[in-house]
């Protein structure tokens, strides 16, 4: 057995899935974390057709983690799927290959789903990879569908030790049961990349399903808030697509001045941040018109989940934006920092 054992973490129980695309240092850091703490749960690397070698472990690391090679670049939520499929335990961990999480930080997440059957899903608390502030406590979801990182910045011992709701899970480190992955349909693959955990945590509220962050786990993630064209493009259409899908039509059309206004701050940033971003914005109304027939199948997929109505969903969204993390954006200048790490559609 592996150090660092977790309660609950037993084999055939949990998987813990991480994609992989090009993670070179940044995957071996994560895979060693992994190894060191996460008992003896099964730890399957779905490697999304990477053109480095990061997929080519070392022995130490072979022995333990199975790696599975996808042919094509399926994306973040295709990556997971896949992922998925080849595990085998009751609780699937889904992960980033930046992230790196600290001993202990498995068992707290196991708990909290094996007691709570209400949950749809869990966070664990993710930090900044200095340790000293908060990446995201889950996230804040508006009611446009705009997803931001809850707490982003602020100290860890603001959040406490106790778990509490939060609006939405933050993709980069969550679990959920498989059960309920299956129930909902698993992750929807048809965005690519990009806003994947926005819509799971839309749908698994308008499933009845409560969404937790459980602060005495703690993983680190290396993430810092950046914007580029091709982001913005995969964000907004998604966003779009997510709200045609699963909110009725007399829902959107009362929904309509709010819908409008989030419409013309996100013309504003593209305008503002200029670099490709206007052409993003208008190619995403595009993207979302030829692939009404998979919005369509959401559309449906939703009717047959739903246990709340819209407007008990949405009066648990966020009805104010987060400006300091849209001022942080705006100040960006040029194309953008840092590119995806899970490659681009």
């Amino acid at each position: 057995m592996t150090s660092g054992s977790a309660p609950g973490a037993k084999p055939g129980r949990v998987s813990v899935i991480v994609v992989n695309f090009n993670g070179g240092a940044k995957l071996l850091k994560c895979l060693e974390a992994l190894v060191a703490t996460a008992g003896e749960a099964e730890i399957v690397v779905l490697d999304n057709a990477s053109t480095d070698a990061s997929a080519e472990l070392p022995p130490a690391l072979a022995s333990r983690v199975r790696v599975i090679r996808n042919l094509v670049n399926a994306g973040y939520a295709g990556g997971l799927n896949r992922g998925a499929e080849a595990s085998s335990g009751e609780i699937l961990v889904f992960a980033n290959m930046d992230i790196v999480p600290e001993p202990g930080w498995l068992a707290p997440l196991v708990s909290a789903l094996q007691e709570n059957p209400q949950l749809g899903a869990v966070n664990p608390l993710l930090l900044l990879m200095d340790g000293a502030s908060v990446n995201a406590a889950g996230q804040r979801i508006h009611i446009t569908g705009l997803g931001f990182n809850r707490g982003l910045g602020e100290p860890p011992a603001s959040f406490g030790a106790q778990p509490f709701a939060v609006d939405g899970i933050h993709g980069a480190c969550f679990a959920m049961k498989r059960s309920v992955y299956e129930q909902v349909g698993r992750l929807d693959e048809t965005g690519f990349l990009y806003h994947e955990d926005v819509n799971l945590s839309w749908l698994l509220r308008l499933s009845g399903y409560a969404l937790l962050c459980v602060p005495a786990s703690r993983v680190s993630h290396d993430y810092f808030l950046s914007m580029h064209a091709e982001k913005f493009h995969q964000l907004e259409r998604n966003r779009v697509a997510m709200l045609m899908a699963y909110l009725r039509p007399g829902t959107l059309l009362a929904l309509s001045p709010a819908l409008a206004f989030t419409e013309l701050l996100a013309w504003g940033y593209a305008l503002l941040r200029r670099h490709g971003f206007v052409g993003a914005k208008w190619r995403s109304y595009g993207w979302v018109i030829a692939h009404r027939e998979q919005i369509r199948a959401r559309r449906r997929l939703a009717a047959k989940l739903r246990r709340a109505g819209d407007f008990r969903l949405l009066a648990g969204f966020a009805w104010s934006y987060v400006w300091r993390q849209f001022g942080v954006l705006a100040r960006e200048q040029g194309p953008g920092k840092r590119r995806p790490g899970a490659g681009v559609a």
